[in-house]
């Protein structure tokens, strides 16, 4: 995985599964393993807040990924039309070095 790259671009990687907490945990330990938390939303409101779709004909919530600055502000979001429809790493790297340099 590419922690460490986002890391050296100060950047906290903070997935949100809309799911039970069991759930979110298991992903934890398979994919986040131990270097980051990875939250849940069980009641679906931030999803909500966040406008993130659903589209049952696509499998489900689409992912989308929104890149936060140190005030709170929005500086970059993106979302999914479909599960594999997810910026690679090598792009999202590159606009936070970008936004980084600003």
């Amino acid at each position: 995985m590419a922690y460490e790259k986002f890391r050296a671009l100060n950047t906290e990687i903070v997935p949100i599964l809309v799911d039970k907490l069991t759930n979110a945990q298991k992903m934890e330990e398979k994919y986040a393993k131990g270097k980051f938390p990875i939250l849940y939303d069980e009641t679906n409101q931030v999803a909500k807040k966040l406008n993130q779709e659903i589209k049952i004909w696509r499998l489900g919530r689409m992912p989308g990924m929104l890149i936060v600055d140190k005030q709170g502000i929005i500086q970059y979001a993106y979302y999914s039309d479909s599960m594999h429809d997810i910026p690679k790493n090598a792009d999202v790297l590159e606009l936070l070095a970008s936004l980084e340099k600003k």
